[in-house]
């Protein structure tokens, strides 16, 4: 009798320290829960504030070669206005310089026919 109140005496304190183990143990799973779930939120928040600053970077990169394709068009642009404004000039120049020549031989040829 002994043995058999010793045996439920030792089965009932095993059973009462995994009753207790199991709760410790229950509310230490729950803190470590909390803690990975507050680490996965963590992380979340940083990939999508990645994904943000990267998107907002990318937006960035192609307004800025928007403006510098722009700016290429405005200066090519330019530089055919000046082009064009340069050829002009020149095409004027010649001309004027082919009437001068003309003036010359006609007024050299005028003087050689009153010398004559």
């Amino acid at each position: 009798m002994k043995a058999i109140v010793g045996c439920v005496l030792i089965l009932a304190m095993l059973a009462a320290g995994t009753a207790f183990a199991y709760v410790v143990d229950d509310s230490d799973w729950c803190w470590q829960m909390r803690t990975e779930a507050r680490q996965r939120a963590l992380e979340a928040r940083e990939v999508a504030r990645e994904a943000r600053e990267t998107a907002r970077e990318q937006i960035f990169a192609a307004k800025r070669e928007a403006a510098r394709a722009r700016l290429e068009g405005i200066r090519e642009a330019t530089r055919a206005r000046i082009d064009f404004a340069r050829e002009r000039r020149d095409i004027l120049r010649e001309q004027m310089r082919a009437r001068r020549e003309i003036l010359r031989d006609v007024q050299r040829e005028l003087r050689r026919d009153r010398v004559y």
